[in-house]
């Protein structure tokens, strides 16, 4: 399905192929390739499509077919309740970040930070072996449930647990205030953003402490960065100056260099599912599997 921006048809089709050479049956949804502008077609169009795919009881993973932006222009017309009646997975990152809070604070599922159809397109046969262990299997192997953050930005060196919560530093941004929003506290937050300045995330971040959108969080996932550079030009900070400035004062484990987000490389990352952030040994483990 389509909820964001509008898809590349060749790009869809190909991912679409990749998948069905893994076994799985696609169905697309029935406006996924209508275009309004910078959306990918009409608000009730889009919103009709996602309500089908939850609705529907043989469809058991909703895939995000792009992201870009739409997602929350339709957040009111979601059957959040659908997904609780019949638990399924969703999968997909950047603008899913509206709709993976969502399923989280209405239907208490968990769903999957990953990529959407089109990166399926050209994706590395390891990868997306992965994603469907993810999708497939109550428990992957370990070997794919540890994802490595090897740098060290902030806190100490221990031991942290807690269900996975984040995203998209600016959608998590566009949610504060909003019905989407779940509560963060207790949880290990994950973000990552693309072509973002530093002074952006900046001030993305000291809205979301104000806000207290973070108060409880028990330690930091931070996945790609990818191209969040100052302008030219401009005397700004660097990133990671940003980061350490927002993070450090809340005493807690700050680990980076998670692949996960908008580099070349995105593997998938559960949300909602417990994990263990190991400080000491620079890696995360999750601890639950999506599919029950």
């Amino acid at each position: 399905m389509a909820p964001s921006g509008p898809v590349r048809r060749r790009e869809v089709e190909a991912g679409a192929r990749a998948l069905e050479r893994e076994g799985f049956r696609v169905v697309l949804a029935r406006h996924v390739f209508d275009r309004r502008g910078h959306l990918a077609g009409e608000d009730r169009a889009r919103a009709d499509d996602v309500n089908r795919m939850l609705r529907n009881p043989d469809i058991r993973c909703v895939l995000m077919a792009r992201g870009g932006y739409g997602a929350m222009r339709i957040a009111e017309s979601v059957d959040w309740r659908a997904m609780r009646r019949d638990p399924k997975i969703f999968a997909g990152f950047s603008d899913a970040t509206f709709l993976h809070l969502g399923f989280a604070r209405h239907a208490g599922v968990r769903t999957l930070h990953g990529p959407n159809l089109q990166g399926f397109a050209g994706a590395r046969g390891g990868d997306l072996r992965r994603w469907v262990a993810w999708v497939t299997r109550p428990l992957p192997p370990e070997s794919i449930r540890i994802l490595r953050a090897p740098h060290h930005l902030a806190g100490g060196h221990g031991l942290r647990r807690g269900r996975v919560l984040g995203g998209n530093l600016v959608l998590l941004h566009y949610a504060v205030g909003t019905p989407a929003m779940p509560s963060f506290r207790g949880s290990i937050l994950f973000l990552e953003e693309v072509s973002e300045p530093p002074y952006k995330i900046d001030g993305m971040l000291a809205q979301l402490r104000l806000s207290k959108a973070l108060a409880g969080i028990r330690g930091v996932a931070l996945g790609d960065f990818y191209r969040c550079k100052p302008k030219q030009k401009h005397r700004e900070l660097q990133l990671r100056r940003v980061l350490e400035d927002h993070f450090r004062p809340m005493g807690i484990p700050v680990r980076a260099g998670v692949r996960a987000g908008h580099a070349p490389r995105n593997l998938p990352f559960p949300l909602g599912a417990r994990a263990l952030l190991d400080a000491r040994k620079g890696r995360i483990v999750f601890e639950q599997g999506l599919v029950s």
